[in-house]
């Protein structure tokens, strides 16, 4: 059939000449189809690893010999880079193969970059091994590139050492002197040799051969005036033995610390020093600096240890202003207001002969943070300077020097903090994610040179122990170990199964990353483990922690007399369990969200309420200067339980200080762990005890053997050690 068009002619289309070509057809093949040339890829070969003189036809063996003593320099610095890589566990590798460097690391771009930025025919990528070869001789940039945190293989180690000592560097050395002097920078340490005295009445210088060999006649005759002035002050309440040479020690030093273990009554102390330091004129003027919670009770201590009046500096700017105005010889601020009110209390502090107290110094153990920077900035401004705290190493000796730096500008630890931690810790080197980038951080994994950092601590420090100067009863520790519900057992297992195998597909180089991010899951965990409501609102499923928990309180609570401290570090636990056992046991909340005003209200109902016979907290709020015993002579509180833990190791040992303090008069006390059975509360709990023995050992009596031996994998596990808890 045709088709016609305009002319009414009949259109007859042509058949085609060949096949049709369709999409969905079948094509017939043509003997002379006309392939597309395919381009031949390039085939690229390895280039030879070469040193750039070497290319150059450099005249290398006309270079001078190094100096001896440039060369020493650079053998100290390597051997010290290859020692500290011995223990770090790092996948930051230097290798040697056929005479070159092999380099292997987790990935990072920023380091990639940096490494192709070295000579083309000094650095080379293995597609096959995976690893990047560097020409030995560029030695000095790839440190540079890599920093601190990499090991060396022995055979490498042996192989840098016989070329450093070889014509080849001896042409380049004297360039490379900047590398050199920021990896010595690396290893800077504190002098150990240096000669420090003893504070007058400092740990140390109660030994009796230090007593022996530094008091001077000036010292003594200065001692029996203050001995004189410490019996006739009008106390309002009789000191302890302890206090009174507490007392001698901090009015005999203008820079020193008092490290009293908590409930011995550091506050006592330093209140009616300062008010005999003002009494006699030596100063005029007092500054002290307490966390917020705290601030109530300095005033009442001062109160109780001197008529002088003082200002609390606080509220608006408009009112601080005011405040700042008083006449009084004593202020007292939070660490918050120190950062708001800087200036005016360094200017304070400047007109007349001032004195500084920094209450709970571990507030301060950041050197960068605002509060500390703030801190030393007021602190240069005063003629004397006390830190009080009862843990100085909340969990590491890191945290040590700015507290010291503060109190004394660097005469017990220096003013270097690299050369404090090169000095006094072994520091791995570890990666994590933050944003898009890989950073290295510093993870503390033991105590280095312990006894010279003890001895240094005892200088200027006094610490004296519960146990030593106050007749206080033993704490009694018990573990419950409770088995999880049917349904509480399977919410934890999902969880546990879902942390499991997210690890389980982690490489070692993404698990070292992530290790911040387990500890939360392993927190997680706790949380199923201490209540699941907490995970999951909906729940209506048993407790086995809460049914425990009934039967201890039901039993304990028998005994008319008896009050109980709980602790739970989670705020929903805390505001649950108060509303549970208001109606029954009176009790009370103390957590961070709460106002300063209403955790006051909670302590003074429960030392003063009979009827407030449970008080329940976060040890994170409740940690520092409370007192949580019963004012009325007839009620006790010697029992704590512990509904869950934390890998915090400060706030468990400052908690228990709340009733393990004078005005303890319990013939016992008891701590109870509640631990849910095969759960992550195992392992926290052995964290804790471990974090606990390191404080002790360094602040205590531990042998040099002992510290030293702190080395190790206590304070980090391994991804399969991990597996294994989970």
């Amino acid at each position: 059939m045709g088709f016609k068009g305009n002319n009414k002619n009949t259109y007859r289309p042509k058949p085609p000449k060949g096949p049709i070509r369709l999409a969905f057809g079948i094509m017939n093949e043509q003997k002379n189809e006309i392939k597309p040339t395919v381009l031949e890829q390039p085939k690229f070969e390895k280039q030879e690893i070469v040193g750039t003189l070497i290319l150059k036809n450099a005249k290398i063996n006309l270079a001078p010999a190094l100096q001896s003593k440039h060369l020493d320099r650079i053998v100290k610095n390597i051997s010290k880079i290859y020692e500290e890589g011995r223990y770090l566990k790092t996948n930051t590798i230097v290798d040697l193969e056929n005479g070159n460097f092999k380099i292997t690391f987790n990935y990072n771009q920023n380091t990639i970059d940096r490494i192709k930025g070295l000579d083309r025919n000094e650095r080379q990528w293995d597609p096959d091994s995976r690893t990047w070869k560097v020409f030995i001789g560029a030695f000095d940039d790839l440190f540079d590139i890599l920093g601190k945190g990499f090991k060396i293989t022995d055979e490498a180690y042996s192989a840098l050492l016989e070329f450093v000592n070889g014509k080849y560097y001896a042409n380049i050395a004297p360039n490379k002197l900047g590398k050199l002097i920021l990896r010595e920078s690396w290893f800077e340490e504190f002098d150990l040799s240096s000669e420090f005295l003893p504070s007058i009445g400092s740990e140390a210088m109660l030994d009796n051969s230090a007593r022996s060999t530094n008091i001077t006649a000036e010292q003594i005759q200065n001692l029996n005036v203050i001995k004189q002035q410490i019996n006739k002050f009008p106390f309002k309440r009789k000191p302890y033995s302890h206090q009174i040479t507490g007392m001698e020690f901090l009015l005999q030093n203008a820079a020193c610390a008092l490290l009293d273990e908590m409930g011995c009554g550091k506050s006592f102390q330093i209140a009616s020093s300062v008010a005999m330091l003002l009494q006699n004129k030596s100063i005029d003027r007092c500054l002290i600096v307490a966390p917020k919670s705290l601030v109530r009770t300095w005033q009442e201590e001062v109160s109780l240890a001197t008529s002088i009046p003082y200002t609390v500096i606080e509220g608006s700017p408009a009112q601080r202003a005011k405040l700042m105005n008083s006449h009084s010889p004593i202020f007292i601020i939070h660490y918050e207001g120190i950062r708001l009110e800087k200036e005016a209390l360094s200017e304070w502090i400047q007109q007349g002969e001032g004195m500084v107290v920094f209450d709970e110094s571990q507030r301060i153990k950041n050197l960068i943070a605002q509060t500390t920077v703030c801190a030393k900035f007021i602190r240069n401004a005063a003629k004397r300077c006390v830190i009080a705290t009862g843990t100085p190493i909340a969990n590491r000796p890191i945290d040590l020097f700015a507290q010291y730096f503060v109190m004394d500008n660097g005469n017990t630890f220096g003013s270097s903090f690299p050369a404090f931690k090169n000095t006094f810790c072994y520091i791995d080197i570890i990666e994590i994610n933050q944003g898009r980038k890989k950073i290295k951080v510093e993870k503390f994994i033991g105590v280095r040179n312990g006894e010279e950092l003890r001895k240094r601590i005892q200088a200027t420090s006094l610490r004296r122990l519960k146990s030593e100067v106050l007749d206080l009863p033993p704490i009694i520790y018990k573990d419950y170990s409770i088995e999880l519900k049917a349904e509480q057992k399977t919410i934890y297992a999902k969880m546990r199964d879902s942390v499991r195998s997210e690890i389980e597909n982690m490489s070692p180089e993404e698990y070292s990353m992530q290790a911040n991010n387990i500890v939360v899951r392993l927190l997680r965990l706790s949380q199923i483990a201490s209540n699941p409501k907490l995970i999951d609102p909906k729940y209506t499923g048993p407790n086995a922690k809460l049914s425990e928990l009934d039967d201890i309180l039901n039993d304990i609570f028998s005994d008319d007399t008896k009050k109980i401290i709980l602790w739970s570090h989670f705020v929903g636990n805390v505001n649950s369990l108060q509303e549970m056992y208001a109606e029954n046991w009176g009790a009370v909340a103390h957590t961070g969200e709460m106002s300063i005003e209403e955790r006051s209200q909670s302590v003074e109902q429960f030392q003063n309420n009979p009827e407030c016979r449970l008080f329940i907290a976060t040890p994170q709020s409740a940690k520092e200067g409370l007192t949580l015993l019963p004012k009325d002579g007839k009620m006790q509180a010697d029992t704590m339980i512990y509904m869950d833990l934390n890998f915090d190791a400060g706030s468990y040992i400052q908690s228990q200080a709340r009733f393990h303090r004078i005005g303890q008069t319990s013939e016992k006390c008891l701590v109870i762990h509640l631990v849910g059975l095969e759960t992550v509360d195992e392992y926290i709990k052995k964290s804790l005890i471990d974090k606990t023995q390191t404080a002790a050992q360094i602040l205590d009596n531990a042998s040099e053997d002992q510290l030293n031996q702190m080395i190790g994998d206590k304070f980090t596990l391994s991804r399969e050690e991990v597996l294994n808890i989970l």
